[in-house]
């Protein structure tokens, strides 16, 4: 019965105010449904923790596209810098890509690992309704989702 209720709770809240959440808030009402959902105090909490790595790797993956950009706009601003140089920078991005890229597939194994099927589908679900990938990259543009 209180799981009911507070998954209600959680959607009404979600339902009403989406447009005017914040990633802040979006991770509240997702750890209050992690709370609400996984019956185990223990998995929940391994199941926070991890959730906690992904927000630092999307923020450290963040900080690695935005210094990309960075370095391509330099680069390509420099009338000298030749193709051997725009090469090097690619296959630097690419490998620091791919190594966070295998961290985010090797959480969402975690993370499936300390979840049921049906504990994991509803938090997933949560997930793909209220986190945009672009919105957590480069912040909401506009008003609007």
């Amino acid at each position: 019965m209180r799981f009911c209720f507070l998954l209600f709770l959680v959607v009404l809240v979600h339902g009403c105010t989406k447009q005017a959440l914040n990633p802040e808030q979006l991770r509240a009402e997702e750890t209050a449904l992690i709370q609400a959902t996984v019956t185990d105090p223990v998995r929940a909490e391994r199941l926070l923790g991890l959730l906690e790595e992904r927000e630092l790797l999307i923020t450290e993956t963040t900080a690695m596209l935005q210094r990309y950009r960075r370095e391509f706009k330099t680069i390509n601003a420099d009338y000298d810098a030749g193709r051997e140089k725009i090469v090097e920078m690619i296959d630097n991005y690419n490998r620091e890509r791919a190594q966070k890229q295998l961290r985010f597939i090797e959480l969402m194994a975690d993370m499936k690992a300390a979840t049921t099927a049906a504990e994991w589908k509803a938090i997933a679900e949560f997930q793909l309704d209220s986190f945009s990938p672009r919105q957590l990259v480069y912040g909401r543009a506009t008003g609007g989702s």
